[in-house]
């Protein structure tokens, strides 16, 4: 647990502020209990540890379209609660679209959507849920919308609009605790305000929260633009479909354009070109260094690439090389 929470800190003093974990704390905190005079594993250590509970798994899933009607991916996260909010978060992040902020000559890679607000969004739906109801927490992907929904209803006579005011009775308050000393939430009460917040920083609609049954549902909306394009909008300067690039890469631009690239990955794909022109062929490992992006991202540029048929592959200069193809008018 101390280990989780050091890696979260982002300076010194931070990490100087973590205590040690003790038997003490973890009792206090409710993850174990005394029965009968004797230290046991309460069942928030279970949860933490092991976790055999076959509903205590976080289920995601990216739909084509609007409606849970066709899967494109789906994984099924279980183990050790705490690991599957970061599973969970990462699958997120794997299927949503990416843009870039320009600053001067730095550019930085920036989500459509928040990432705070995503991680809040689970974590969330992990903390507060009911582990007494035999279903697992969804995490569902569409084309307009992220939903998490979470076995068990408002808790302890809680309703909609108190809650969006931040506060918060919790049903797992052991599991809270030790969440908060691994700083994986922020104090109580706190997480629908700051979903709230971040959605107005990044100019997307207002999250959509609501109770049905036995269950609770959080939605946050992508922005949508023509075609279905998805981008970035923090309030800064982002990459768009409509800047101007070198000429030559007009007739990409088109092909890129018929199999529906996003406006974001045909901008990224004609800085990959402007490079790869130079450089003559290139790999995944060259458009990490190009772009300064992640290599889940560089994956996904490198298919798309082959998938429109505008590079091939070049041999003599190693493994995974490639260059751009020369189209019909082009020398």
């Amino acid at each position: 647990m101390k280990k989780i929470a050091m890696s979260a800190c982002h300076t010194k003093d931070e990490m100087l502020a973590v205590k040690d974990m003790t038997i003490e704390k973890l009792e206090d905190f409710g993850v174990l209990c005394k029965v009968g005079g004797k230290l046991s594993p309460a069942n928030a250590f279970g949860l933490l540890t092991e976790n055999k509970n076959r509903f205590a798994r976080i289920q995601c899933a990216l739909f084509k379209g609007l409606t849970r009607d066709i899967f494109i991916d789906q994984k099924v996260f279980d183990g050790p609660i705490y690991q599957q909010i970061s599973e969970a978060y990462n699958f997120v992040l794997r299927h949503i679209d990416m843009g870039a902020n320009i600053n001067g000559i730095y550019r930085s890679d920036v989500y459509e959507l928040s990432n705070s607000a995503i991680r809040e969004m689970i974590a969330n739906a992990v903390v507060h849920r009911s582990y007494l109801d035999k279903s697992c927490v969804q995490v569902c992907i569409f084309d307009d919308r992220l939903e998490v929904l979470s076995p068990g209803g408002l808790y302890g006579g809680l309703d909609l609009e108190t809650i969006k005011l931040g506060k918060s009775k919790c049903r797992n308050a052991a599991i809270a605790e030790a969440f908060h000393y691994m700083r994986l939430v922020e104090a109580w009460g706190t997480g629908l305000p700051r979903i709230l917040s971040r959605c107005v920083e990044y100019g997307l609609p207002a999250p959509l929260f609501e109770e049905f049954g036995d269950s609770f549902k959080v939605t946050l909306f992508r922005k949508v633009v023509n075609a279905g394009e998805k981008v970035v909008n923090s309030g800064e300067k982002v990459v768009n479909a409509g800047k101007k690039v070198v000429n030559d890469f007009k007739k990409y631009r088109l092909v890129l354009n018929d199999i529906g690239a996003s406006g974001v990955f045909i901008e990224n794909i004609g800085l990959i070109y402007k490079a790869g022109r130079v450089a003559e062929y290139f790999g995944q490992g060259d458009v990490q260094e190009w772009l300064e992006c992640s290599k889940g991202k560089a994956i996904k540029l490198m298919r798309l690439m082959k998938d429109a048929g505008i590079i091939e592959k070049v041999t003599g200069h190693g493994a995974g090389k490639y260059r751009f193809r020369l189209l019909q008018g082009q020398r």
